[in-house]
């Protein structure tokens, strides 16, 4: 009589074997954090638009732009670079021949949890803060320019700039970077 022979795999080996990947994938998984390299990329982002923004102003103003007294953010959405988008400088006073249009927020208008770090960094504190970025100007011509940072890692952005908030991260040409708060 013949044996056959049986090839394949038994049930606890198999289960063996989807354990590990499991452990694998889980151990993949935690090293990687693919949430806090989403934040990670959402802060790239505005860390850019941060230093575009204050690169636009300086033009404009070193340009003989109107400084206009106010403060603007960039909740209502509107990317018009004339005078009536988000900076609202008011008509006749365009942004628009040193940019296209306005940016915005990756997570514009939306409550985010973002680094606070306070006097140490790394830091896992946070705060809830809706995500904008928000500009003001004195009529002298002074501006701050600001935004959130939501990865606990881009702390430093928030606490090395050199401005009043230890929640957002600030750029500009006022002294103290203080025309914001926090």
């Amino acid at each position: 009589m013949k044996k056959l022979l049986q090839r394949g795999f038994t049930l606890i080996e198999l289960l063996i074997v989807i354990g590990i990947l499991g452990i694998l994938v889980v151990a993949v998984l935690l090293t990687l954090n693919p949430a806090e390299a989403q934040r990670k990329t959402r802060d790239a982002k505005r860390i850019k638009d941060l230093g575009t923004i204050q690169t636009v102003l300086d033009q404009y103003i070193a340009g003989g732009g109107a400084a206009v007294s106010g403060s603007w953010d960039s909740s209502a959405g509107t990317t018009n670079c004339n005078g009536t988008g988000w900076i609202g400088l008011g008509a006749g006073n365009s942004l628009c021949q040193y940019i296209g249009s306005l940016p915005l927020d990756p997570s514009n208008n939306q409550t985010r949890s973002v680094a606070n770090p306070g006097a140490a960094c790394p830091n896992t504190t946070t705060a809830n803060l809706v995500a904008v970025y928000r500009v003001a100007m004195s009529a002298g011509g002074e501006y701050e320019v600001d935004v959130v940072q939501e990865a606990t890692s881009n702390c430093r952005n928030v606490r090395d700039d050199g401005g009043s908030s230890n929640q957002r991260a600030e750029a500009g040409n006022d002294a103290g970077l203080d025309l914001l708060g926090n």
